[in-house]
């Protein structure tokens, strides 16, 4: 049940926001072919839309679907899971937005720039998703935090040469971001999970 549950709040969230979604990936499109070969472009890029697309998962923005949330048979880690899902989902397809000119003619170490952008922006993204739970200057520092990602993520990959450490390091950061918003949210679930 739960599983059913988790994917119908995906699918929610991207469904409210399909037209965000199509915006993002005719600009991250349109910046691949103007920028198609800079790795410092293409990270940061992609990570500042995942940024904005978690941001728009803040509470509030669709009563309606923050009620359906909330009366889900998901705790709140379960709940941070797939709400944590869908941004992910939308950095992804960002980044795919931004290397399908590339991948149309590929050029050496495509695939890698897409790894490591990829990696980047899900990782900035889980970060930014903490922000939506808290106003003020709590808010801004995880703003903050999901930019600094990014550039951690870039240095290690550009100038630490090493992509297995800048996924491992992408990879823990998103798993550390996502437990601390699935805890932030299970402060309001009354039953512990």
């Amino acid at each position: 049940m739960t599983g059913r549950a988790s994917i119908a709040i995906v699918a929610a969230r991207l469904l409210v926001e399909r037209r965000m979604i199509l915006y993002a990936c005719a600009l991250s499109a349109v910046a691949g072919l103007a920028r198609p070969h800079e790795l410092a472009v293409t990270v940061f890029f992609c990570s500042a839309l995942g940024v904005v697309a978690a941001l728009l998962q803040t509470p509030g923005r669709y009563p309606d679907l923050d009620v359906c949330e909330q009366s889900a048979p998901l705790f709140g880690r379960q709940l941070a899971r797939a709400k944590g899902f869908a941004p992910a989902v939308v950095a992804v397809l960002i980044t795919l937005a931004y290397f399908a000119p590339q991948f149309a003619q590929p050029a050496d170490g495509t695939a890698a720039a897409f790894v490591i952008a990829a990696a980047a922006s899900i990782a900035s993204t889980m970060v930014a998703l903490c922000a939506t739970l808290r106003e003020g200057t709590a808010r801004a520092l995880y703003v903050a935090l999901a930019c600094a990602t990014s550039v951690g993520a870039y240095l290690i990959a550009a100038f630490g040469t090493s992509i297995p450490g800048e996924l491992a390091y992408c990879a823990l950061v998103a798993f550390l971001a996502l437990r601390q918003y699935g805890e932030a949210l299970a402060r309001f679930d009354p039953v512990p999970g």
